[in-house]
Parts: C-alpha cells; sequence; structure tokens
C-alpha cells in the first residue's frame, strides 16, 4: 500500500512537471494581477470613537427618582436607523463640506449612501457605544467622527431634553387654567356663602336653639302682655274712679255732713233745715253711686284733659291733694302704657325674627346641597392645582437635575482620530495571496489538462487496451532529426 501511495505521489509531480508550462503560467497571471489589485484599489482609512452612557442610577441613586433614563439598550435599533437617516448624513455632509447648497442631487445621494456604508454604530456591554468610520480620506475622518457623534450625543439627549422642556411648558399652561379656575371656584363660595350668610349648614344648630329661645321668648313676653293690659285697665278704672266730678261730689258730701252734725247739735231732726241738709246728703250719696258704678273708658283728648288739670300748681291748701293724686295716677298709667307698647313692639319683633328663622332653617337643607356641590368642586380643583404645582416643581428639578448631570452621563473616551495608515492588506500580503492563487488555479489547469489529453503516458493506459503485456519502454526517438543527420553525414 505504500508503494502505491508513492507511485500516486511520484505521477502527480510527474505530470505537474510535464505540465509545467500551465502553472507557471497560472502563477505569474495571478502574482500580476494581485499586484495590479493591489495597487488600483482605493486606500481605506478606519477610525473610530467610544461614547460612555452612564445611567443616573449609577451616578446618583439618591436622585433617581427624579432623573430620565437613557434606556440605550432598547433605543440602540432606534438609533442605529436614526443614525443612518437621510437628514441626520446631509448634516454630516454640510458640516464638513462633502455637499453644498449647489450639489446637484444625484451627488447629494451618493453621499449619503457612501457615509451611510461607511458609519457604523454598536453597542458594547451596556453603557459603552462605539462610532466606527471607514472611509478613503484621513484627513476628513476626526471631523466626520466629530460630527457624527455629536448628533449621535444629540439624538440620544433630545428625548429626555424634549419631554422635560414640553412637560414644563403644558404643565405651566394647565396650572395657570387651573389657577384661573380655582380663583373662580374660590369667588363662587366667597359669593355663595356672602348671600346666605344666615343659612349656612354650620349655623343650623344655632339657628334652631335660637328659634327655640324666641319662641320661648314670645311665650313670655305675651304673658307679661296680659298682666300689662290688666294693669293698664285696672290703672284706667281707677282713674277713672278718680274722676273730678266724684271728687267734688265727695266735697259737698263731707261738707253736707259737717253742717248736719252742727244742725241736729242745734235742732231736732223734725227741723226744716235739718231735714233739708238731710235730703241734699241723700242726693249727693246717690250722685256719688251713680257716678261710681259707671265704667268710664277715657278717650286721648280726657286724658289730655286731665293731664291739663293735674298740672295746675299747687294752691298750698288741702284742694291740692286730689290733683296731686290724679297726676300720680296719670304718671302711673303712663308708665304702663309705655310697658304695654313696648311689649307689642318686642312681640312683633320677635315674631320677624322667628319668621325670618324659620324661613332660614326651611332653606338650609337647598343651601346645604349646593354648597356641598360648591365645596367639592373647590376641593378638586385644589388638589388638582396642587398636584400640577407639586408635577411642575418637580419637572423644573428634573430638568435643572438633568443639565447637571449631563457632562457626566456621557462621556467621550476615544476621541475622534486621524489614522495614520490604511487598512488595505499590503502589496506583499497581495503578492503571497496571488501566488497561492496562481499555484492553485496551476494545479486545476494542469489536472484538467491532464484528464483531457488522450495520449498515452503510463503502462496502466496501455493495460485497459485488449489486455496487451509490455515488453520493454523506448526513449522518445526523434526520426525527422535523425534522417537529417543521416542526409548531412
Amino acid at each position: 500500500m505504500g508503494t502505491t501511495i508513492w507511485g500516486n505521489i511520484y505521477r502527480f509531480i510527474e505530470i505537474i512537471w510535464r505540465r509545467r508550462f500551465y502553472l507557471g503560467i497560472s502563477i505569474l497571471f495571478a502574482v500580476m494581477i494581485a499586484s495590479l489589485i493591489s495597487i488600483l484599489t482605493p486606500k481605506r482609512y478606519d477610525a473610530h470613537t467610544s461614547i460612555l452612557v452612564q445611567e443616573s442610577a449609577l451616578l446618583n441613586p439618591f436622585l433617581e427618582d427624579l432623573s430620565v433614563s437613557f434606556n440605550l439598550e432598547f433605543r440602540m435599533v432606534a438609533l442605529r436607523v436614526l443614525l443612518h437617516s437621510r437628514h441626520i448624513l446631509f448634516t454630516v455632509a454640510e458640516q464638513n463640506e462633502l455637499i453644498d447648497k449647489n450639489s446637484d442631487y444625484r451627488a447629494r445621494d451618493l453621499i449619503v449612501e457612501q457615509l451611510s456604508d461607511a458609519i457604523t454604530l454598536t453597542l458594547s456591554g451596556t453603557d459603552l457605544v462605539i462610532i466606527s468610520l471607514s472611509w478613503d480620506d484621513p484627513r476628513e475622518m476626526e471631523s466626520i467622527l466629530s460630527s457624527v457623534s455629536q448628533l449621535f450625543i444629540d439624538s440620544l439627549m433630545a428625548p429626555s431634553r424634549a419631554s422635560i422642556v414640553s412637560s414644563e411648558k403644558f404643565l405651566l399652561t394647565q396650572l395657570e387654567l387651573r389657577r384661573d379656575k380655582l380663583v373662580t371656584a374660590e369667588e363662587k363660595m366667597a359669593a355663595f356663602r356672602r348671600q346666605h350668610l344666615g343659612v349656612l349648614p354650620e349655623l343650623f344648630i344655632q339657628n334652631n336653639q335660637t328659634l327655640f329661645s324666641i319662641y320661648s321668648a314670645i311665650r313670655d313676653k305675651d304673658i307679661e302682655l296680659s298682666g300689662a293690659y290688666g294693669q293698664l285697665k285696672s290703672l284706667k278704672l281707677k282713674l277713672a274712679q278718680t274722676n273730678p266730678v266724684i271728687g267734688i261730689v265727695e266735697e259737698q258730701i263731707v261738707s253736707a255732713e259737717a253742717k248736719l252734725s252742727l244742725l241736729k247739735a242745734r235742732y231736732t231732726r223734725k227741723h226744716s233745715k235739718v231735714q233739708s241738709v238731710e235730703l241734699l246728703l241723700n242726693n249727693l250719696k246717690n250722685e256719688q253711686n251713680k257716678l261710681l258704678s259707671k265704667n268710664v273708658e277715657f278717650t286721648d283728648e280726657q286724658l289730655n284733659q286731665l293731664w291739663n288739670l293735674a298740672s295746675v300748681p299747687d294752691s298750698g291748701n288741702g284742694e291740692s291733694k286730689a290733683p296731686s293724686l290724679l297726676l300720680s295716677q296719670l304718671e302711673n298709667l303712663q308708665t304702663s302704657q309705655s310697658r304695654v307698647i313696648q311689649l307689642e313692639n318686642e312681640i312683633a319683633m320677635l315674631h320677624q325674627q322667628s319668621k325670618r328663622l324659620t324661613s332660614n332653617v326651611a332653606m338650609e337643607a337647598d343651601v346645604a346641597k349646593e354648597l356641598s356641590a360648591l365645596e367639592r368642586d373647590l376641593i378638586v380643583n385644589t388638589k388638582l392645582y396642587h398636584d400640577l404645582l407639586n408635577r411642575h416643581e418637580m419637572a423644573k428639578v428634573t430638568g435643572e437635575l438633568g443639565r447637571h448631570e449631563e457632562p457626566e452621563k456621557i462621556k467621550v473616551i476615544d476621541m475622534p482620530f486621524t489614522p495614520g495608515y490604511p487598512t488595505n492588506l499590503s502589496l506583499s500580503l497581495y503578492i503571497v495571496l496571488g501566488l497561492i492563487g496562481g499555484i492553485g488555479c496551476g494545479i486545476g489547469l494542469t489536472v484538467a489538462a491532464e484528464l483531457l489529453d488522450d495520449t498515452l503516458w503510463h503502462i496502466r493506459n496501455f493495460n485497459a487496451f485488449d489486455n496487451i503485456n509490455i515488453l520493454a519502454r523506448l526513449p522518445s526517438i526523434d526520426y525527422e532529426k535523425d534522417s537529417e543527420n543521416e542526409n548531412n553525414g
């Protein structure tokens, strides 16, 4: 078996040697083509920049609830698409003067396509972003990478910045709206309480107690008024009994009795003078009884006349006792009348108060219902206003915190740089690859030529024809050359 293997190897080497022309030509052409490719291939340069994106929870765990998270892992696909979008690449091209305003659409689209193919955005780990650039001009790469990285940072920060700014504006607008509604609700509540000051629910118990006290006072005043009426009637009756006419009659009776006593001392009962005085005395007493039996009701005019009579100055004798007594009775009558008028006014005022309080108590249910609706509206507006005010202050604090932490959140680890050498393969490596390719191609051509050639080069080829046995091998004889030698010889 070992002999067979070595025989095959020997035969392969023999074929290669016999077909060495194919191998040499293939190697030569392959090396030339590889060298030409190395020379003609445009030089490509690679550069990159790396950006560290740190979450607020890692920077300051105590302020995590006030910061806005980047969610870099979830946004990476969107950021990659955004970075390769046309308007971003147009901005990069304009900033680096790759295109200008006069460039045609074909040139713009070509530059955008080149930039899109040249820029690569990858996420290493969870917080390291690498932006790579493959470009043909190393002098432009640093500025291009700087523009791309800045636009990437702006795109990364844009949602948080925009959300904070828009949140502050929205909350400020809603805060002003809610402040107006709160002021309106407070004014409605104040106006309603002023309008129904005495009917407020918190005064309901007090109103009931006051109403009960008024009813009790009315009963007491009615009783007192009845007594005052009785006293006034009694004073009027006494005043009627102290009529000046009765007083004159009584004075005449006293005078007649005194005269009768003197006459009885001097005369007998049958004497004409005694009988005439007795008759006069009886008439006076009858007249007195008639006057006393009449209940005289004085009118205001009669009372005024009595006041005038009572106001006559005293004459200094005993007869002035009657006007003094009359004056005292008139004063008592006036006091009693004043008391009656006072009680009537007080009772009328108490009735007015009771009517007003009764109306207030009856209105209490409707007022309480409307007041409850106003209070509910005021509570809702107050709560919403304070919630919005708290959220607005939180948004302002979040914005200030974001601006304060922004330099610490995003750090450029590797700054953009200008590469010093291209990334293309060297000429020697191209030559080696061409040599390897040429050898492979030459071997392939040699094998193909050997398979397609029907010349009998090996003993086994002869055995394929009717089992012909080989007796001997003769070297190659050039008959034409030998004939020429014989002719010349």
